[in-house]
């Protein structure tokens, strides 16, 4: 609570300092959709070729809004977590659920949907909580792409998952054990499903620009120092380490690999959002059309963000042969709702914005902005110079606050690329300005700079600026992610922290005989399970899972086999991150005795629990159960025994 509490102010001061929505544009609320179950959160959106906007809800619905009456219309329910729509025509779409890209069609007119095609389900789910399915866009060939997240090691999966299992993509904070999580797919228009990009870790939010190039964004975590806005490119690799499982050529578990060489595979971003002050959880890519009354920004993008009530402008141009570019504060507080998560053109040219928040930061409801006609006060572009920087404006500078060189605080720095959770900024250098030019009658300033460095995040936050008209800047906080220079651009030093994962021989199937040369291992998660649930969230376990005892009526029954008659023991390997937790030994049928299974210290901390039992030749019957509260993790039993007469 008290980090979030200080992002919060930190928001709230850095807003009041740098600027917030500007003047002209006007942001209002639009009435909620009538969900039966209460639900405000918009977790996709667009219009129709009529007018009317389609939204669909986390509870599974999706509802049409006419704008013309406020009315509000079901189209379908039923869905899975729908995180993205298309609207093909006035009566057919196509929307991202958790299990597979669907068409859904009103086959009769009637205003409901009454067909549901499945387009692809070609690829796996682990049914791990964070395996998201994101915003379906659709290219100008006809052809569909979609991205898929990455699992969470904050839940475990399943024993039954949907498609190929991989262990070597099993380890990692953010996991890809089935295909093609942590990839950016494309549904060819003749329905190939193909995996397009790898290296993704919550990538929720593909668009286009205006020329047709595709991005996705991230956001930060594991391998991703700080939220950043990659330019999609087929087979390229983009930094999150775990769905190098699925990439053809890639050898070995992907966390063993060296993060140098890593680096070397991965391809920069071509913007980089700095973490708490300018976003840390990036939505939705949209461009600025000619079709949109958005002020003199077209061709450029809006990417959405989470956590605050903020829409960032990103603007774009290449240098060496790739797009990089600044990020600046746009559509900013105000009554702009947190969580801004789906955006789409309106046809009268507004911005239509969906809020959401699931069980993170965020907000609900639907936002409507406008532009009232007139030019804010802006910087329209940021351009890389020899020497620094352009600027160009909506208006002509005031030439005397804009020639202060104290007015241009420029600073330096990068993001680690690292398996750990997110980065600091390294390297954190103030840049000096060495002069201010002034051109094009104060529309244009080059900012020149003692030095620029490539591979480097350069940030200014503009002090005091005013227009000639005595207008105030109204958002004055922008980072360039330079990358490459305009000529003689040094080697890409990597910025690597940390070593690779050492190999680890994990045992998987049933039974494991090599675990332990003194008996046969029988593990849990093969065995019949009444009430508890399997897991593999903590690691340490000997097979694919564990078995997680909770409160009520739980059991675990293996039937183990013995050769002869007679006394045997058994191990029973577990762990207790808590006090003791005894459970009943029952062997065939007749209660044995109650194991205390002490703590072991921790849920990674695995130790054994013996017992002596008498058992018969053949099948024999251990069952765990409950003791009227809970219990540890069960990896496996162990069968020592009996021995010869």
């Amino acid at each position: 609570m008290k980090n979030f509490i200080y992002l919060l102010v930190f928001s709230l001061v850095a807003k009041s300092a740098l600027g917030g929505t500007p003047p002209n544009y006007k942001v209002t609320q639009i009435p909620n959709p009538p969900s039966k179950f209460g639900t405000k959160q918009i977790d996709g959106l667009d219009f129709l070729p009529d007018g009317r906007m389609v939204v669909c809800l986390p509870s599974g619905e999706i509802f049409f809004y006419d704008p013309k009456t406020s009315g509000w219309q079901i189209f379908a329910e039923g869905l899975h977590n729908p995180l993205g729509v298309i609207a093909e025509s006035n009566s057919s779409l196509v929307i991202s659920q958790r299990p597979e890209v669907t068409r859904v069609t009103d086959t009769d007119g009637d205003g409901r949907a009454d067909f549901y095609q499945v387009m692809t389900d070609e690829f796996g789910m682990s049914g791990n909580y964070h395996e998201f399915h994101f915003t379906p866009v659709k290219d100008k060939e006809g052809n569909y792409f979609f991205s898929l997240g990455t699992g969470s090691s904050g839940d475990g999966i399943r024993p039954i998952v949907r498609g190929e299992f991989d262990p070597r993509g099993r380890p990692g904070r953010m996991h890809s054990s089935t295909p093609f999580r942590g990839c950016v797919m494309k549904l060819t228009k003749d329905g190939e499903t193909i995996p397009w990009s790898y290296g993704h870790r919550t990538p929720n939010g593909l668009g286009f620009d205006l020329e047709g190039n595709l991005f996705v964004t991230d956001n930060q975590g594991d391998w991703v120092g700080s939220s950043k806005l990659f330019h999609v490119k087929k087979g390229r690799f983009y930094g999150h380490a775990a769905s190098l499982t699925w990439k053809s050529g890639f050898k070995g578990a992907p966390l063993e690999a060296s993060p140098k060489d890593l680096a070397k595979m991965r391809t920069r971003a071509a913007v980089v959002f700095p973490h708490g002050s300018m976003a840390n959880s990036p939505t939705q890519v949209l461009a600025i059309s000619p079709d949109a009354r958005f002020g003199p920004f077209t061709g450029q993008l809006l990417v959405g963000e989470m956590n605050t009530n903020r829409i960032i402008r990103v603007m774009l141009e290449e240098v060496g042969g790739e797009l990089q570019g600044a990020c600046v504060p746009f559509i900013d507080g105000g009554a702009l709702a947190r969580g801004c998560n789906r955006m789409a053109w309106a046809p009268d040219g507004s911005l239509y914005v969906g809020h959401t928040k699931h069980t993170w930061a965020g907000g609900e409801g639907i936002s409507r902005v406008e532009w009232d006609g007139e030019d804010p006060f802006e910087v329209v572009s940021m351009k890389l110079t020899k020497t620094g920087f352009r600027f160009s404006f909506t208006k002509s500078v005031d030439p005397k606050l804009a020639g202060e060189v104290a007015n241009w605080p420029f600073k330096r720095y990068y993001y680690k690329y690292h398996k750990a959770y997110g980065s600091p900024q390294i390297d954190v250098t103030p840049v000096k300005v060495e002069s201010v030019e002034i051109l094009k009658g104060g529309k244009v300033i080059d900012v020149h700079l003692e030095e620029l460095k490539a591979w480097h995040i350069h940030e200014v936050k503009i002090m005091g600026l005013k227009s000639e008209d005595g207008t105030s800047l109204a958002n004055s906080y922008f980072a360039y992610t330079l990358n490459r220079l305009l000529e003689d651009t040094p080697p890409d030093p990597l910025h690597v922290s940390g070593t690779a994962s050492p190999k680890k021989k994990v045992a998987f199937g049933k039974p494991a005989k090599v675990i332990d040369p003194r008996g046969e291992v029988y593990q849990a998660v093969d065995a019949k399970v009444k009430g508890a649930r399997t897991s593999n969230s903590h690691d340490g376990y000997t097979g694919t899972g564990y078995v997680d005892f909770d409160k009520g009526n739980e059991s675990i029954e293996w039937d183990i086999k013995s050769s002869r008659q007679g006394q045997g023991e058994i191990l029973i390997r577990y762990a207790l991150g808590a006090s003791a937790r005894p459970l009943n030994l029952i062997v065939n049928g007749e209660k044995h005795s109650v194991l205390p299974f002490p703590g072991t210290g921790g849920w990674s901390a695995w130790k054994e629990m013996a017992a002596r039992v008498d058992l018969k030749k053949g099948s024999n019957s251990i069952v765990l159960a409950t003791n009227g509260a809970s219990g540890g993790n069960i990896d496996h039993l162990q069968l020592i025994g009996p021995k010869s007469d």
